[in-house]
């Protein structure tokens, strides 16, 4: 069988290489994280943590850190164009406080994350592109551009963290799909709160958008539509957008009105991919590198927190008696039925946020309101589902580690 991999080489320093190197090194293993950025700095707007992610991060030990730096929330709203409350999900009725989602700018995520790291001695590349995957030799090699040239990084597994472009899926031949591109967005971050009562998520006709409280403070905004319309924002002045945005929802004035242009928003056309396979050999691909997926349920991060530790338990068991392939193959089967759940239900309320029929808008919005007549356990599966939970329990084989801890 050999000894565990003792050197483990990542790339990407987002939240799921952040997230695997932290765990690796918990676990004893010599971690090296090559990012293509010239620095980590401020990217992205808000990202929801939930149940499963929020367990990964109770056992990182970051958790209270995280509550501290967001804002949680104990219940959901949806809500009309005019901010009217279609269907309220009451969180706190079916997950305990701890457990409540947190609301957090990606940016102060990535930097309790990388602090956790650097305190546990990772080492971190900055501005490295990987170029090569070379994976003939005993060890599998990172090839990667810097400014002063290539240079190699071999390790004992290699893990392609590096988000839904992944260089190292690509360079090391994985098999993968992309599903059709349905839907985009457009975030924020307002440096100001506003009300609770104007909290939740507002729908009308193929569109939607929304307001949620952030640490600070600030205020994380989004709006999304079809992929076709979001493309075609590019040829739009932000005075158009946002006066179009505002007509139709009124309520997004609170966060849009401070706003005069494009810089300091995110734009994004969102891609799902699924993957033959998530390892090769001594290769492994995590997070939306594996599985991206809609951002309709929330779940991109929470799933790339849930993979880095669900892999890392598998690999840190070798030494119970599974070679590295077989801690690989476990992992993926770990993981793999709930992602693709997670990834069919997500693509069909992108498919079906998508449409709009004259006359469908008052349909979905009283059937909306119909919901909360609906069985006490159908509304618990749903908001399981939401938290990517499986069972019964609230705990970490709940969220999808099925091995035990290495530490």
């Amino acid at each position: 069988m050999g000894d565990p991999p003792r050197k483990v080489a990542i790339a990407g320093a987002g939240v799921a290489g952040l997230a695997a190197a932290l765990a690796f090194r918990k676990a004893g293993y010599a971690v090296t994280v090559l990012e293509r950025t010239a620095e980590l700095g401020a990217v992205g707007a808000g990202i929801l943590l939930q149940a499963n992610g929020l367990l990964v991060l109770e056992t990182f030990g970051v958790a209270e850190e995280v509550r501290a730096a967001g804002a949680a929330m104990s219940r959901f709203l949806m809500r009309d164009r005019r901010g009217r409350a279609l269907l309220a999900t009451e969180l706190q009725a079916h997950l305990p406080p701890n457990l409540w989602p947190v609301c957090i700018h990606r940016a102060d995520l990535h930097d309790i994350l990388w602090r956790a790291c650097a305190a546990r001695g990772v080492t971190l590349r900055l501005g490295c592109k990987v170029s090569a995957v070379e994976t003939d030799g005993p060890s599998p090699v990172l090839v990667y551009d810097t400014p002063s040239g290539a240079a190699r990084l071999a390790g004992d597994l290699v893990v392609g963290a590096d988000g839904v472009n992944s260089a190292v899926r690509d360079l090391a031949g994985f098999a993968c799909r992309f599903w059709p591109v349905v839907e985009g967005s457009v975030q924020g971050v307002a440096r100001f709160a506003v009300p609770a009562d104007c909290h939740g998520e507002y729908i009308g006709g193929a569109e939607a958008c929304g307001m949620l409280p952030l640490g600070g403070a600030k205020t994380f905004w989004f709006w999304g539509g079809s992929g076709q319309t979001v493309g075609k924002i590019e040829t739009l002045s932000f005075a158009t957008w946002k006066e179009s945005v505002c007509r139709d929802f009124p309520p997004m004035r609170l966060v849009l009105d401070e706003r005069h242009d494009w810089p300091g928003t995110v734009r994004l056309q969102h891609q799902s991919v699924q993957c033959d396979a998530w390892s090769a050999g001594k290769v492994v691909l995590i997070g939306d590198a594996a599985h991206a997926m809609s951002p309709n349920l929330g779940q991109g991060a929470n799933c790339a927190l849930v993979d880095a530790l669900a892999l890392v338990s598998r690999v840190a068991a070798r030494d119970a008696g599974a070679n590295l392939a077989d801690a690989l193959a476990r992992f993926e089967h770990d993981r793999r039925a709930m992602v693709e759940r997670l990834q069919r239900q997500g693509q069909r309320r992108a498919v079906a946020s998508a449409q709009s029929w004259p006359g469908l808008e008052p349909i979905v919005n009283f059937a909306l309101r119909l919901v909360r007549f609906a069985p006490l356990a159908m509304r618990r599966a749903e908001v399981r589902l939401m938290n990517g939970l499986e069972g019964d329990d609230l705990d970490l084989r709940a969220a999808g580690i099925r091995a035990a801890i290495p530490w």
